[in-house]
């Protein structure tokens, strides 16, 4: 997951005053496609200089513009124009990463006429993405630009009073995102143990640094509870609960016993929408037909049979 970076020590923008834009809308026709949006990010082009930057992540969670050492280099900038600094990036899981300068570039946004231009300040940091530059809060205000996740593109007044629009590049997207998740991260570490209010445990015990790797588990044994006449109607309650306490969640469950869904059949009439699962697939992807399996004649038999009732 790409990190959500947040600005430290320094601003990424001088002050401007507030844009006076035209109004900006979104509509059907802003679709590019008919393929399903897959959730990825927008991801477009712009020109930096007189060079065209491709795999440029617009992200409107973060406060600072992000260019990665490897894109600095690879546009063969004057290393005069980096200004060496000696801050930091923090992102949203902790980490700290060392920030090795900055540099104004000159960015713009689609080619003209319904262009804009701006001097952009981007931090130049030393870590690996799959983005060459990702565009933050400060530079989507600066060009007034509106990010649309849903019909994939972002829409921005250009400098001649026209209203613009760049579509994400779809398959850049997806092999940045596919890329991204093949970035080991340290494993995250978290308090995997839950207790009752009367033997709340000190501060110094929750604390998370101590390498766990399993689930969240009780700390006390349960006590089934069956909540119908059916036997295999039940649920589970913390044994510790005091006596009282206890047959009074009992009693509570046994009268609210209809509302427990036991099989799918208990649950009609619920929208699609709430329970669907959506299979991310490409849809240019090559469909791959599997080779047919022979299977013997005794398990061949038990798929018959299962598939038939």
């Amino acid at each position: 997951m790409l990190p959500n970076y947040v600005r430290v020590q320094y601003k990424t923008l001088s002050d401007v005053p507030t844009l006076r834009i035209p109004d900006i809308t979104f509509t059907s026709n802003d679709f590019d496609t008919i393929a399903p949006n897959l959730d990825d990010p927008v991801v477009i082009l712009v020109t930096n200089g007189d060079l065209l930057i491709r795999k440029v992540l617009l992200d409107q969670g973060s406060s600072t513009d992000v260019m990665f050492l490897s894109t600095f280099k690879k546009m063969q900038l004057n290393k005069k124009v980096l200004q060496l600094s000696s801050g930091k990036l923090i992102g949203f899981l902790g980490e700290r990463i060392p920030v090795t300068g900055y540099v104004w570039v000159r960015t713009t946004l689609v080619e003209p006429p319904h262009s804009k231009t701006l001097d952009i300040q981007y931090l130049i940091v030393d870590c690996f993405s799959p983005y060459n530059i990702i565009l933050e809060r400060p530079s989507l205000n600066a060009f007034g630009a509106i990010v649309s996740t849903i019909h994939l593109c972002v829409k921005f007044c250009s400098e001649k009073g026209t209203i613009a629009t760049v579509h994400s590049n779809r398959k850049e997207a997806r092999q940045c995102y596919n890329a991204g998740l093949k970035v080991q991260h340290a494993p995250v570490r978290r308090v995997n143990s839950i207790y009752n209010a009367s033997d709340m445990p000190d501060l110094s015990e929750l604390d998370p640094r101590i390498d766990h790797e399993q689930r969240p588990t009780p700390a006390d044994d349960l006590s089934k509870v069956t909540l119908t006449e059916d036997k295999n109607k039940y649920t589970n309650i913390g044994s510790t609960l005091p006596a009282g306490y206890r047959q009074q969640v009992a009693d509570l469950l046994r009268a609210n016993a209809d509302l427990f869904a036991w099989t799918p059949a208990d649950m009609p009439e619920i929208h699609p929408e709430v329970m669907c699962h959506k299979l991310a697939l490409d849809p240019k992807a090559r469909s791959v037909k599997q080779k047919k399996r022979q299977l013997e004649q005794e398990r061949a038999e038990a798929a018959t049979k299962e598939t038939q009732n």
